[in-house]
């Protein structure tokens, strides 16, 4: 059996450019790109990236960006965004082979195999806007850099709950203002 990544670069040469659990290509705006760290089982099950519970907190993530910033997120919609994981392993309890963490390192990032998937991806889409929802995504900035001459690249934090959940300014709050808060707090350039 081929790896996610082996899998989509076959189907990106035979010309095929269909979703897969860390690839998706945007409806209504392509070329913003939000780059997440690597698939869960929901993504697994449902061969299409953010399926799960981190994709229904992107969403409120979104809401909240698209109003603070509408030049970069002209929509509020998920799946009008390109979406593609950092690494294309699914990590999570209970997946064979699972070693314990949920996140990529940045070797695995960078390792030869995941930047052609990544960089194959990448320049498929030709994003003109990038963003990184989380410390793991932003590993593969490098790659970005090296496949894409021009664009603009921001980071916010990782949609899973244990990323926003124990912030203590946020003890109160409900799920969806702690999402929106967390969103907005940490939204910044990369430069």
């Amino acid at each position: 059996m081929l790896s996610f990544a082996a899998t989509y670069v076959a189907d990106q040469l035979s010309g095929a450019f269909m979703p897969t659990p860390d690839f998706k290509v945007g409806d209504g705006n392509p070329r913003v790109l939000l780059v997440g760290a690597c698939p869960g089982v929901d993504e697994e099950i449902n061969g299409r990236p953010f399926a799960g519970q981190a994709g229904r907190n992107l969403v409120i993530m979104l809401q909240r960006l698209h109003v603070l910033h509408p030049d970069i997120f002209p929509s509020d919609k998920l799946d009008d965004y390109s979406l593609i994981n950092a690494h294309s392993l699914p990590r999570y309890r209970g997946r064979k082979d699972y070693d314990g963490r949920t996140q990529p390192t940045k070797d695995e990032v960078l390792a030869d195999e995941n930047r052609i998937r990544f960089a194959n991806q990448v320049e498929h889409i030709n994003p003109r806007t990038i963003v990184y929802l989380g410390k793991a995504a932003e590993f593969a900035h490098e790659i970005v850099k090296a496949t894409v001459e021009e664009f603009s690249a921001y980071r916010t934090g990782h949609p899973s709950a244990p990323a926003w959940n124990t912030q203590p300014d946020y003890v109160g709050m409900q799920a969806a203002d702690k999402l929106r808060q967390w969103a907005e707090d940490r939204f910044e350039n990369v430069i």
